[in-house]
């Protein structure tokens, strides 16, 4: 391009005038039948006071949360169903119940039942399918339907029906020609109404008068001859009246009456001209949704108004459209909803200026010349203007006033993409852009294009890449360069540039390097194997008669493990002296990373020596398979007989070269520099670097995983700075926030809300929000307190795309902020968001998954689940669940939430889900909390909450303890009796035992005594060990020898008996019916014992395992135990039956059991307590029902398992048998046995248990 023409375009776009208009802000959200809702047909639309949408359909009456639609409909023979299908109006009472006008009759929603009282009026009308038009509420509470063809009819309370309503007998005939009464207002207890061409009236409701009114200078405008459909008195009571023909209003505090709008000329058809919407939105505007006609916008202040389209053009008819509103209501955070008749329903926020989405159109010159967004820079000498890198589309200028671009089509010659501007810098008057294969250029202010530098591999001097992803001015001038291959730092007053080399490239001095290739280039070398291709292994011999100083110089190939091509120096013993493989670190000789060279000054007695040199199959001189070396002839090794002038040059070149800084990381990816001169780099796999220019020292920090302080990634896209000082950086594994001052790291990923882990750029807003693109949307930070808030934003908001480019951002002195991708230019003003918070509600408590939401037969409730505020249960309900929702529409799917069971929960807990659930919660008092945000974030910070009271059993309360005190004291006061005599008696044996002993006067018979103990004794341990295995055989051969195989279940067991046989047992029995019955037991006490009151469990479960009653097998077990008079030995004992998708479950004294359900992933803890059979007759035990789902398994254990106990005294514990099972239970039931053995044995070091452990694991197919 000439570069005349180039300076007219950057001068010329300064004051380009908009000569496009603006899109409007209107794109509401299309909600139809494929979201839920019953009928596209909508007649009407109203939020009730928990915050909850109704919509009026032809068919339904529909709720709804912001998630789903409930719908409510007509049920034939059901009479506490809807009237009919057909809703016209809904209002709601003072009760919160909500009334509903149908075609046929009106319903009342009794919100504690959810159930409808239903009022037929078909005595009122002359068609009984169509009989109301609407329902209204007055000031005083009463309930009033505009009847079709019968006036106003008032509910009567008393009588509860509905009465025509005739104030005075005289008025009869007026009453008579109301007809059709389609719209009512009340306003200081006076009624405002209209029918289908039958004129204006008002109803004062303290006197019943009725009177006609007609308006205008004249009092002669009557409406006679026209159709009022709409009436509506706004904040500033000035009443608009909307006809079929036209909009006027009426100012009732100065009876000043005028038409602003009228359309009679231009008439829709008929029946479309009753529909009429009409609301006043939060900021005041008037909003008029008129039949085909759109909507209509008012300040609220004059008679201007716009007119949006909504719809395409009708028949080509200009101001009519294809959609035709019905109704419209603001809802209590400001969001519009829109009513159609025939395509559902729309939402639209006022409050939120939508994204806006630049991209290139062909068709418009002064549209954006690409979509890839490569770079982005303010000019502050224009301020108006924007500059954008575009990949393949070079340079342009953007006036955000006019949204309109200009390209600077810059001829670039190696850019892969045809032309690309990646980094962008104004600098005084020149503007510097870093290209994506041209190098470095620089345009000043008349528009000449001048290159500042372009890699050279034969010029050290040079730029060190051609792809230039970043430009940061530092305070001193400087212009500091990062691209694939390295960072530079360029001058503009000296036009010098220099490069900070990695840890990677890093690079000898060049006068170093000049003296070796002068050197060389002279064959002054004393001895050199150079210029070496692939596959060679060569020697040379050469001889010193002098000892003395010599430079050894060996290039090849290397990376940082080992070296492919490299030379060596050996002495005439062979032993090795110089070898440039045993380098830890290397310099580089530029071209590709892995050319690499060594230089040492050496010092050499005099002898024979051996050069030697070695290569590879590939990348040699000559055959090169990535960029070659600045000078290949180096390639090889050589010794350089210099000078003592030259060996002290080449000493402190060797010297400053090792003291010289080094970046770890060689392709840069972000710079920042900071106020106090820190450059701070971010690197491709190298991390972050800190370099402080003013003490020239550096500093990295990497991604170590022994380290929590450290950073998450090694590849560093953006660096942010905020007000604070602390550092922001953009990871391909998560946000990182660094406190330099402390150098700790705090990272924040997809756990903590963000919709990725890879993050691409950083921006602050001023109430020190951050703002943070990523490959997968943009996110909104900020904290409570310590706690982060991430609001996340896609395509749904208006984003033109979700996948972000690195650096691509911008904060220009406007306050806009810009985002750019492959998807185009992404323009928003932050803090520009609906600022209402959500109404917090808890909407269903279930108990063991059954529903107590409303008042019914055992629900435990007096009044709505919404306005419960505690609950008291038997201690058997303790299984609870909670579902809870934020009433806010902005974007339902983006509301965010929390909760916490006080007396429960530690913290709160913010997983984001909409339900939780407690099991086995103990008796006392809870309060269960929840709270949420909308979609911007904006929290409800009060909440709702209910509270739990759970009753002990009878066994537990204050007057069951009484009775256990006056037990234990009875007893204590027997034994103590008991204790006396026992004394008297031990004493009266103690003094015949001493009489004996004294008696006992021969030795011979003490030694026989002694002699008879011992036998004794070892008797007693044979028979005890003899007993012991009679009792673990007898305690195994109870066990089944084939498990149950059943088409829907899996089952796995395992048992290891402890030295002392613990009485563990489980067995089986399958029903006709296919019912599986399982039992798991523990025997108290140990040994024979045990063993026999297993042989027992076992007789009575064959005969009681067929009983379906499991709380009656427990009673008759119980029951034949006490007969066997075991003494202290019982039996503990949990029996589930699983019949189908059921479960049921009672335990005597057993562990818990464990149900993992796979739907929501958690594992359940199922306690019952009870007593062990064959302690206390007739005790009430529990009895569960739940439901199994294919997935949920099942862990039941005797106690020798959590009971276990390692070398520090430490229990297993119930809690870390949760937690491992919950890591293996999705797992087949043999590995989660093996899994959970495993970890149980490592615990006690493999030694054997002190009880037996037994598992019973069960998997639903």
């Amino acid at each position: 391009m000439n570069l005349s023409k180039i300076s007219a375009i950057i001068l010329c776009s300064f004051f380009i005038a908009a000569n496009t208009i603006k899109s409007q802000d209107f794109n509401p959200e299309h909600i139809s039948i494929s979201n839920g809702l019953s009928n596209v047909e909508v007649a009407t639309l109203f939020q009730d006071s928990y915050g909850f949408l109704w919509v009026g359909t032809v068919d339904g009456l529909n709720q709804y949360d912001g998630y789903k639609f409930k719908v409510f409909k007509n049920v034939p023979g059901n009479t506490e169903s809807l009237i009919d299908n057909d809703v016209r109006k809904i209002i709601e009472d003072k009760n919160k119940n909500l009334w509903i006008a149908t075609a046929a009759g009106v319903s009342m929603l009794d919100r504690k039942t959810n159930k409808f009282k239903n009022y037929d009026l078909e005595k009122f009308s002359n068609n009984p399918a169509n009989q109301t038009a609407g329902i209204i509420i007055d000031s005083e509470n009463n309930i009033w339907v505009e009847a079709l063809g019968a006036g106003l009819l008032k509910f009567n309370n008393t009588l509860n029906s509905f009465e025509q309503f005739f104030p005075d007998s005289l008025l009869l005939d007026k009453i008579s020609r109301l007809g059709i009464i389609i719209a009512t207002v009340e306003h200081k207890k006076k009624f405002y109404f209209s029918g289908i061409g039958k004129g204006f009236f008002t109803l004062d409701l303290v006197t019943n008068k009725l009177e006609e009114l007609k308006l205008g200078d004249k009092k002669t405008y009557d409406f006679s001859n026209e159709n009022i459909t709409n009436l509506f008195i706004d904040q500033k009571e000035i009443l608009w009246i909307i006809s079929e023909d036209a909009f006027y209003k009426y100012d009732m505090t100065n009876n000043n009456f005028k038409e602003i709008k009228n359309y009679k000329d231009d008439r829709v058809f008929w029946v479309w001209r009753l529909n009429t919407g009409f609301i006043q939105d939060l900021e005041g505007n008037i909003w008029i949704g008129k039949d085909m006609r759109g909507l209509y916008k008012f300040d609220g202040i004059s008679d201007d108004y716009s007119q949006i389209p909504f719809g395409t053009e009708y028949d080509n008819r200009k101001g009519v459209y294809t959609q035709t509103i019905t109704s419209m209501i603001v809802d209590n955070s400001g969001i519009i909803w829109i009513g159609t008749f025939n395509d559902g329903l729309y939402k639209h926020d006022p409050s939120k200026k939508p994204f806006k989405h630049f991209t290139h159109d062909p068709s418009n010159p002064n549209s954006i010349s690409g979509n890839e967004i490569f770079g982005l820079a303010e000019s502050k000498k224009n301020k108006n203007n924007i500059y954008v890198g575009i990949r393949g589309g070079g340079l342009n200028i953007f006036n955000p006033e006019t949204e309109t671009f200009k390209n600077v089509n810059i001829n670039f010659k190696d850019d892969m993409f045809g032309g690309s501007v990646r980094s962008i810098l104004e600098y005084k008057d020149e503007l510097y852009l870093g290209t994506w294969g041209d190098g470095l250029f620089k345009l000043d202010s008349k528009g000449k294009l001048t290159l500042v530098s372009k890699y050279d591999p034969s010029d050290y001097n040079s730029i060190s890449d051609n792809l230039i992803r970043v430009l940061a001015k530092d305070a001193f001038g400087k212009i500091w360069i990062g691209g694939n291959q390295g960072l530079n730092i360029y001058n503009p007053s000296t036009n010098i540039l220099n490069q900070m080399y990695s840890i990677d490239q890093f690079h000898y001095p060049q006068e170093l390097i000049d003296l070796i290739r002068e050197k060389t280039s002279k064959n002054e070398s004393l001895c050199s194997i150079l210029k070496v291709p692939s596959s060679q292994n060569l020697s040379k011999n050469f001889s010193i008669e002098k000892p003395r100083e010599f430079l050894i110089v060996s290039a090849g190939e290397a990376d940082d493990s080992s070296a492919a091509d490299y030379g060596w120096l050996e002495d005439s013993n062979g032993k090795i002296i110089w070898n440039l493989s045993d380098k830890k670190e290397f310099y580089h000789l530029q071209g590709a990373d892995k050319n690499v060279i060594d230089i040492d000054v050496i010092k050499l007695l005099p002898g024979k020596y051996k050069l030697h040199y070695k290569s590879d199959d590939s990348h040699a001189y000559g055959d090169w398979n990535a960029r070659a070396p600045i000078d290949s002839s180096l390639w090889g090794i050589q010794i350089l007989n210099l000078t003592d002038q030259q060996i002290t040059v080449a000493k402190t070149a060797l010297s400053q070269s090792k003291s010289q800084v080094k970046i770890s990381g060689e392709n840069i990816r972000s710079i920042h520099i900071s106020s106090n001169n820190i450059v701070w780099i971010g690197t491709d796999q190298g991390g972050l670097n800190k370099y402080d220019q003013n003490s020239n020292t550096i500093k990295y920090y990497k991604f170590d995983p022994k380290n929590k302080n450290s950073l998450s990634n090694n590849n560093v896209q953006f660096i942010h700075e905020d007000k604070k000082g602390i550092l922001w950086l953009a990871t391909n594994y998560g946000l990182n926030r660094f406190d330099p001052k402390t150098e700790i790291f705090t990272v924040y990923t997809e756990e903590d809300g963000l919709p990725t882990n890879y993050v691409a750029s950083i921006l602050e807003d001023e109430k020190n929000n951050l703002w943070i693109a990523t490959r997968n949307g943009l996110s909104r930070l900020s904290f409570e307190g310590s706690r982060p808030l991430f609001v996340n934003y896609d395509a749904k908001d208006g984003l033109g795309g979700s996948d972000f480019i690195a650096l691509v951002a911008l904060k220009s002195s406007a306050g806009k902020f810009y985002f750019g991708g492959e998807h185009g230019l992404n323009e928003f003003e932050p803090g520009i968001m609906n600022s209402s918070p959500p109404r917090s509600i808890i909407t269903d408590i279930k108990i063991s998954n059954r529903s107590i939401s409303y008042v019914d037969e055992g629900s435990y409730l007096t009044e709505s689940i919404y306005d419960t505020k505690e609950i008291i249960l038997p201690f058997d309900k303790n299984d609870l669940s909670f579902e809870f929702s934020a009433l806010h529409f902005g974007r339902a799917d983006k509301n965010q939430y929390g909760h916490f069971l006080e007396g429960d929960d530690e913290n709160w807990v913010y997983d984001n889900r909409r339900f939780t659930s407690y099991t086995n919660l103990s008796p006392g008092e809870y309060v269960f909390h929840a709270k949420g945000s909308n979609s911007d974030g904006v929290w409800d910070t009060a909440g709702t909450s209910i509270k739990i009271i759970i009753t002990p059993p009878w066994y537990l309360t204050t007057f069951a303890y009484i009775g256990y005190f006056l037990i234990a004291a009875g007893g204590i006061y027997g034994f103590d009796r008991f204790q006396r005599k026992r004394l008297l008696s031990k004493e009266r044996t103690a003094n015949s035992i001493r009489e004996a002993e004294l008696r006992a006067q021969a030795a011979e018979l003490q030694a026989k005594a002694a002699e008879a103990q011992n036998r004794a004794i070892q008797i007693e341990n044979e028979r005890k060990t003899k007993e012991l295995e009679e009792a673990r055989d007898l305690q195994l051969s109870m066990l089944p020898k084939n498990l149950p195989a059943l088409p829907n279940l899996d089952i796995a067991v395992y048992m290891k008996t402890a030295t002392e046989v613990g009485g563990d047992y489980y067995d089986f029995n399958v029903g006709i019916d296919g019912t599986l019955t399982v039992v798991i037991g523990d025997a108290t006490g140990h040994g024979m014992k045990a063993g026999t009151m297993v042989t027992a469990a076992k007789t009575l479960f064959n005969s009681y395992s067929a009983n379906p009653d499991i709380v009656y097998t427990f009673h008759e077990m119980t029951r034949c135990i006490k007969q066997l008079q075991m003494q202290s030995v019982s039996m503990c004992l949990t029996m589930l039956k699983i019949q189908s998708n059921k479960l049921f479950m009672s335990s005597a004294g057993m562990p818990p059991m464990f149900l993992f359900k796979r739907e929501n992933r958690i594992v359940e803890e199922h306690l019952l307590k009870g007593m062990p059979l064959g302690a206390m007759n007739n005790f009430p035990y529990e009895l569960k029902e739940m439901e199994l789902a294919i997935g949920d398994t099942i862990l039941l254990m005797s106690d020798g398992f959590p009971e276990l106990v390692n070398e520090n005294d430490e229990l297993y514990g119930y809690k870390r048998v949760r937690n491992k099972f919950e890591e293996v239970a999705e797992k087949e039931p043999e590995e989660i046995i093996s899994y959970l053995k495993n970890d149980g044995s490592i615990w006690v070091n493999n030694n054997d248990p002190d009880d037996d452990v037994t598992f019973v694991v069960i998997k639903v197919k």
